[in-house]
């Protein structure tokens, strides 16, 4: 594999993750376990901004250049260290705070600092017009250094603020009744949402931008707002596909609920049932069965929805059921299912609906 080639030093063995960055997708650059004694050496094409990862949650970022270099772990609390890596040194000084003149010009670093300063000038918006004139800020830094900007996680973090700044906001106008509070919220994260659409869809496809919109509201549990972005975006609220192709679930597929553990066969629940599929790379499909299990919920029925995950059941996957009233949510909890039935991709959202006869 062409490319240069990290090398890790750790001084206990810890298990690590590098994770690279594609615009709003993430990719896995490495994950597994650092020796103590002959490091790990790493050899990727990824050029621009990663995070090193441990496994309780703390993160690194880490500048990956043409030039190879090592980077050093004392613990997981502290930062790492590098040795020939001048970008990373300098990366880091300012991060600290100190100031810095180094004898090259290090362009990806000093753009990071400057997202970085960016996304904390934002928390100090209050009113709409500060909101608007920083959104055009946002849209403008975006998009000049969008080549640049599209190596590192700062796209998905300026996006994901971009729309925390609405809730910083006073929407009241004195005069106006308080249901005008809402009506202008949503309005400005609409509009904010179709903003996006048009900037980045130049570079990405518009189901992707939106799918990444939806999951902010959704990873918050904010599933009505999600929904009423799907609904004004319709046409881009979809996850890519092949061919369909009828899928089948005998009586003996294993059904769990919320538990995780498992609770029977999809033979057990007599009546009809409404299976949904998801995955959770596709925000947009856990948006809709999350609201049709609701709208099942609220008729007050014993239809259930049965959650089919397209990949294997997951925590993820489970937190579903806690947005959700009662127990009108289950999960298929058997992989025998996708190895005979699922395409390699279906698109999503899809319902199937079975009836007992």
């Amino acid at each position: 594999m062409a490319g240069a080639t990290l090398t890790i030093h750790a001084q206990q063995s810890d298990g690590v993750e590098l994770v690279g960055f594609d615009s709003l997708a993430e990719t896995s650059l490495f994950k597994g376990d650092v020796s103590t004694d002959g490091g790990k050496e790493i050899k990727t094409p990824h050029r621009g901004l990663a995070l090193l990862v441990f496994p309780a949650g703390r993160s690194y970022p880490v500048i990956i250049g043409d030039t190879s270099f090592t980077l050093g772990i004392a613990t997981p609390a502290a930062p790492p260290t590098f040795k020939d890596s001048g970008e990373n040194d300098f990366f880091y000084r300012l991060l600290a705070g100190a100031e810095s003149t180094p004898k090259q010009n290090y362009r990806f670093a000093k753009l990071m600092i400057r997202a970085k300063q960016l996304l904390e000038s934002t928390h100090s918006v209050r009113s709409v017009v500060e909101l608007t004139a920083k959104k055009t800020e946002i849209h403008d830094f975006v998009r000049t250094n969008y080549e640049d900007l599209k190596h590192s996680d700062m796209i998905r973090r300026l996006i994901a603020q971009y729309f925390m700044m609405h809730e910083y906001v006073q929407y009241h106008f004195e005069g106006r009744p308080a249901t005008d509070i809402k009506k202008r919220y949503d309005a400005a994260v609409l509009g904010g949402v179709g903003s996006w659409l048009d900037i980045l869809s130049p570079y990405l496809s518009k189901p992707e931008i939106l799918n990444y919109c939806v999951s902010l509201y959704y990873d918050r549990s904010m599933v009505s707002l999600a929904s009423l972005i799907m609904e004004k975006y319709r046409d881009y609220a979809f996850c890519a596909s092949e061919q369909q192709k009828p899928m089948v679930f005998p009586g003996e597929t294993k059904v769990t609920d919320i538990s995780g553990q498992v609770q029977g066969t999809l033979a057990d629940y007599n009546g009809n049932k409404v299976i949904a599929f998801v995955a959770k790379d596709c925000p947009v499909s856990m948006v809709v069965a999350v609201s049709k299990a609701r709208e099942l919920s609220d008729q007050k029925g014993t239809v259930p929805l049965i959650v089919a995950a397209v990949e294997k059941l997951s925590a993820q996957h489970l937190a579903m059921a806690k947005m959700v009233r009662g127990e009108r949510m289950l999960f298929i909890d058997d992989g025998g299912w996708r190895e005979s039935s699922l395409p390699e991709k279906i698109r999503l959202p899809l319902f199937v609906e079975i009836e007992e006869k």
